[in-house]
């Protein structure tokens, strides 16, 4: 173990990064997933697990507000201070950092404390006394984890600073794997309650090994608190509009539960495992590239270099929609034939199969644009621009909002989830329209045509998937290995279709990845040799 770890905290280039990210986030999605599946099968979609679903809607809140908002601040004022200032200056910011997010997630528990069951009434209006009480009780155990969580997230910007992307990955995957050992071990005994219980075990484990290897690291903790420090005042200044995005753009979601919980029972747990699964696509396709790309930007932004700025945004945007575009695709048409396939047993039926499926299907397309917009976010906030990215996070959630309430009738759990997916793509659109007046450019030639072929691709595929359902149709009260063939034989030749459709187009993002495949396989030989 202590050889792994010493491998795992090297430093990484963004090749080797980004393997390890993508190995770490498919770790966690396996076990997470694992765990999903399990607490779907011992407890299904009842009154009960709404309750679950929302008590969790204000931790996920605070737990974004400090820990994303100052997440996304940090790294350009880091870069910036690691430059001209050197380790020292540098290791008096962080210690800054932890010292106010401790004393903010203390003021936001104990107001959470004071007014918990109005708060759940807010979030849950349409839902019965007893779900609203156990709602209640559930928000008060997983409140520890918005303290811990927090200051990890700095724990591990410190570390991705550092290139150590492989320490990153392990603290996330040893997190849920003890997360999922508690729910294995103590779901007969704790019942319901688990599920809080469980994540407040899995945030205690991974922030004290995160402190740990942070030492290691050579991060000095100082109990340093005066504010007007140039440096944290400037990350201050910074962050708060990002905590005014990060307060708004959580209005949506939850705006999908308060309207869910008008429709029949369960629905509020259905829209939330739509989210769940939809956020567990997002850690392994879209997060690893996300997390290089700040790292990059940041750096870059410091040393002023605009054009390589520019050219770094048009390269990652063409990276990330190489597979997240068709990725999107591939859900729209198969999503209830996999979550039948992934979830379905216990007391977990077709019925909610269906009605998790269809709201996951019409979220789907938000995978096509989500990775653009949050690379175009990073960029914005790499350059301390970060007004803009939070009016029009305001005004997305306005719009989103607006069109819940036009769709829900129509449409019901499925109308909540096109709204989200309306207004996020119109919000990235948006965003990359003013990054290009900001910066005069963002090298729209380079990945233009490139995403024309990706969506031509994509299309060519869709096509291949629908036809695949009706000469290999998936059967919800089939058994486990026939839904498998039956996807199996949509997915494999649909993605394989895609890859060939991309290299006959001429696609550039193909060469690439083309050649890093070829290296990888080489490399292996020669060592083996």
């Amino acid at each position: 173990m202590i050889r792994v770890l010493g491998w795992l905290g090297g430093k990484k280039g963004k090749g080797a990064g980004f393997s390890l990210l993508s190995i770490g986030n498919l770790l966690i999605a396996l076990v997470t997933y694992l765990r999903f599946a399990e607490i779907a099968q011992i407890f299904g979609t009842t009154w009960q697990t709404d309750a679950i679903s929302i008590a969790m809607v204000i931790p996920i809140l605070l737990q974004q507000v400090i820990s994303t908002a100052f997440g996304a601040a940090f790294m350009p004022i880091y870069s910036k201070v690691m430059l001209d200032k050197g380790d020292a200056a540098a290791n008096r910011l962080i210690s800054r950092i932890i010292n106010w997010m401790s004393i903010s997630g203390g003021i936001l528990i104990g107001a959470v404390l004071l007014f918990g069951s109005s708060i759940v009434r807010i979030i849950g209006p349409g839902v019965e006394g007893s779900t609203a009480i156990l709602a209640g009780e559930v928000l008060i155990i997983f409140l520890p984890v918005i303290f811990l969580n927090s200051i990890e997230g700095i724990l591990h910007n410190f570390m991705i600073y550092g290139k150590r992307y492989g320490l990153v990955s392990f603290v996330r995957v040893f997190q849920i794997i003890v997360s999922y050992i508690v729910v294995l071990m103590g779901h007969e005994s704790l019942g319901i309650m688990v599920i809080p219980i469980s994540g407040v075990i899995g945030a205690i484990a991974s922030f004290s090994i995160s402190a740990v290897i942070s030492l290691r690291l050579h991060l000095r903790y100082q109990m340093v608190i005066d504010p007007r420090d140039g440096d944290f005042r400037e990350m201050v200044r910074l962050a708060v509009p990002i905590i005014i995005g990060v307060i708004t753009g959580f209005l949506g979601p939850a705006a999908d539960k308060v309207l869910a919980s008008f429709l029949r029972s369960s629905s509020v747990t259905a829209i939330d495992y739509a989210s769940r699964i939809r956020n567990l696509i997002r850690i392994v396709l879209i997060q690893p590239i996300i997390v290089l790309a700040t790292v990059s930007f940041a750096k870059t932004a410091a040393e002023n270099n605009l054009p390589r700025l520019k050219s770094e945004i048009a390269s990652f945007i063409k990276y990330i929609s190489y597979y997240a575009i068709p990725a999107s695709g591939i859900l729209v048409v198969l999503s209830v034939p996999l979550i039948s396939t992934l979830f379905q047993r216990g007391n977990f039926g077709p019925e909610q199969s269906q009605h998790i499926g269809y709201a996951l299907a019409f979220y789907s397309p938000w995978f096509a644009q989500l990775g653009i917009g949050l690379i175009v976010r990073r960029a914005f906030y790499s350059i301390k621009e970060t007004s803009i990215p939070v009016i029009l996070g305001i005004w997305a959630v306005m719009a989103n909002i607006l069109l819940n309430i036009i769709l829900i009738q129509p449409l019901g759990i499925r109308g909540l989830a096109l709204a989200t997916t309306l207004t996020s793509t119109a919000k990235t659109l948006f965003q990359m329209y003013f990054l290009r007046k900001k910066l005069g450019g963002i090298n729209g030639s380079e990945f233009v045509p490139e995403l024309l072929r990706i969506l031509t691709a994509t299309a060519v595929m869709v096509g291949y998937l629908i036809l695949s359902c009706r000469l290999f149709p998936v059967d919800l009260n089939a058994g486990l290995a026939s839904k498998i063939f039956n996807l199996t034989m949509g997915i494999v030749p649909g993605i394989a279709l895609y890859v060939a459709v991309t290299a006959l187009l001429g696609s550039t993002t193909y060469r690439v990845y083309m050649v890093a495949v070829k290296r990888k396989l080489f490399s292996r030989k020669d060592r083996m040799s």
